[in-house]
């Protein structure tokens, strides 16, 4: 086991320009929930390289309403931060802090450093040059997929270490969060972010420790990205895999990987607490809200692809079940609270999951819609042989006025029915008080002919 040595954080001068936000964020302004945002640089030294990146800290204005929990999530080499756009509002109203570390090279060079060379020109981390390396690829096919994969590990060596050493930084008192207690850091990731997180946990967690040789993170919400099962970590995981990440029963996105080997059994063991959601009918990436609804963006996006699209994006609640997730492993680690064991996707005998009448998956993590359902939920659009392909969206086949009547009386029957079940789910911990008025409201606007 390693002392790790933190990274030393000094906040960036404020300049003319703003600092880096990720891509693709729609959530209420920081403002709304009085929250402030600010870049701080981490500087330290990896397998005697220097390195300098960014590390952008959302926390409470008022100190005093600061839970205490710090979410960190690397930021993904497209230059996003998936759970930040999932989960922000959870976040927000929870009193945690965000923090976004820029801790793969590659990411800091094509996103961080491209997007304002006056500003970040200095910044750094020691690596293979990046700009040659094409984000272009089509992760649908598995070979380019895997070689993506390969060079990203060559290419950015020192992530799980910047990772450790500014996840211990930001419980220094003289850091973004002078003159509060840190209680807890967890490392979150989704996608490309929960392949480093999983990273993470499998070449770190263990052999680089605080000085006291207590764990740099206190918990793992590791998502998106199946690979080999977690065992034995001292510490709380929740890993949540949606029904579109694992729908291709032998589609992987790395060598040494095949299928659904990600799968493991639930666990309250001490040394070993464990947790898999299997989201059923969900996308990799949710598309219920504006602006990732407009189905004809995601039609001209995968144009290339020999893919069939229902008429509507998928609607079933993603955000809403990331919040879910995300709170359980917050209470897990804060409060031991145990959270609630899901039941797994079902397999049918061709390997894919099994579907209900209505052509939706069974098993797994329910909602509402799902069990009262109005449409066919797909989680990926679909090949010519009707088989799922791998592609991040999914849609809707509404059901038509006959079989909508064949199922519910009226509009209020299938209101009455949509909100006993939520009201359910909720009793259950598989959906948070505070996410469920959307869901309500759509319910009413539902018109059975």
């Amino acid at each position: 086991m390693e002392a790790v040595v933190p990274a030393v954080l000094r906040r960036s001068p404020d300049g003319d320009s703003p600092p880096f936000s990720p891509y693709g964020t729609h959530v209420p302004s920081l403002d709304t929930y009085d929250y402030v945002e600010e870049e701080w640089i981490a500087t330290g030294e990896e397998d005697g390289h220097a390195y300098a990146t960014t590390v952008l800290v959302r926390r409470p204005r008022d100190r005093a309403r600061f839970s205490g929990t710090v979410i960190a999530e690397p930021l993904h080499v497209h230059g996003i931060a998936p759970i930040w756009i999932y989960s922000a509002p959870y976040i927000l109203r929870s009193g945690h802090a965000w923090v976004e570390i820029t801790a793969q090279k590659t990411t800091l060079d094509l996103h961080v450093k491209a997007s304002d060379p006056g500003r970040y020109g200095s910044l750094h981390i020691e690596g293979p040059d990046s700009a040659d390396f094409d984000l272009n690829v089509n992760l649908g096919n598995r070979e380019l997929s895997k070689k993506f994969f390969a060079e990203l590990v060559r290419r950015n060596r020192a992530t799980s270490a910047i990772l450790a050493q500014v996840g211990a930084a930001l419980r220094s008192p003289e850091g973004p969060f002078a003159g509060t207690e840190v209680d807890r850091v967890v490392l979150v990731g989704h996608s490309q972010t929960g392949w480093v997180t999983t990273t993470y946990i499998g070449d770190t967690h263990a052999t680089r420790r605080l000085a006291d040789g207590s764990p740099v993170y206190d918990g793992f919400f590791p998502s998106g990205f199946p690979l080999d099962p977690f065992h034995d970590v001292d510490v709380p995981v929740v890993q949540v895999m949606s029904d579109g990440d694992v729908s291709v029963p032998d589609y992987s996105f790395v060598p040494g990987y095949e299928g659904r080997g990600y799968r493991r059994e639930d666990s309250d063991k001490p040394g070993d607490r464990y947790r898999l959601y299997e989201l059923a009918g969900v996308p990799h990436m949710g598309t219920r809200q504006a602006p990732y609804s407009d189905v004809s963006l995601w039609k001209a996006n995968f144009a290339a692809d020999d893919v069939t699209f229902g008429p509507k994006m998928n609607s079933l609640p993603h955000f809403e079940l990331f919040n879910m997730g995300l709170h359980h492993l917050v209470e897990w680690v804060a409060n031991g609270t145990v959270p609630p064991r899901a039941d797994r996707l079902e397999v049918g005998p061709d390997g894919y999951f099994a579907k209900d009448e209505h052509g939706n998956t069974q098993g797994g993590v329910r909602t509402a819609q799902l069990d009262v359902p109005h449409s066919t939920y797909r989680p990926n659009p679909t090949n010519p042989d009707g088989t799922p392909s791998y592609l991040t969206v999914g849609s809707d086949e509404p059901f038509d006025a006959a079989k909508l009547r064949d199922l519910y009386r009226d509009s209020a029957d299938y209101l009455q029915r949509f909100e006993q079940r939520l009201d359910q789910l909720i009793g259950e911990g598989w959906l948070l008080a505070e996410d469920a008025d959307d869901l309500r409201r759509e319910a009413r606007e539902l018109e059975i002919p």
